[in-house]
């Protein structure tokens, strides 16, 4: 039986465009599972793991709330206001400072862009 092409694309698919279509910005960016517990990262591209200092082993399958970055320049209010976008599925602009593996967070200060889908 032939294999029919372009009419079910699997949801790898979308989130193959979604990688591209960031790749080529030069922009730093995590995809997570929004439908399991702490919604974990399944995707981290190399401008990441570059700006963070972890591999990606190290960072899939972590919470996308990115609590492994968090440092003492961290603000609170900051991660509170991730993880309470994270759990209304909505759009929000939030200013954080990240630390990088080694404990520095020089250059890590930045905008925090979430978008929440749920994928069927």
């Amino acid at each position: 039986m032939p294999v029919r092409r372009g009419h079910v694309a699997p949801q790898n698919t979308f989130l193959g465009v979604i990688i591209r279509k960031f790749e080529g910005q030069n922009k730093k960016f995590i995809i997570a599972n929004a439908r399991v517990q702490n919604c974990a990262i399944i995707y981290c591209n190399d401008g990441f793991c570059e700006m963070t200092g972890f591999s990606r082993p190290d960072v899939m399958q972590k919470p996308c709330t990115c609590d492994f970055l968090h440092g003492q320049f961290t603000n609170r209010h900051a991660v509170a206001q991730v993880a309470q976008a994270l759990l209304g599925s909505e759009e929000r602009k939030v200013e954080i400072t990240y630390h990088r593996k080694d404990g520095e967070c020089a250059g890590l200060e930045t905008e925090v862009v979430m978008w929440a889908w749920l994928l069927t």
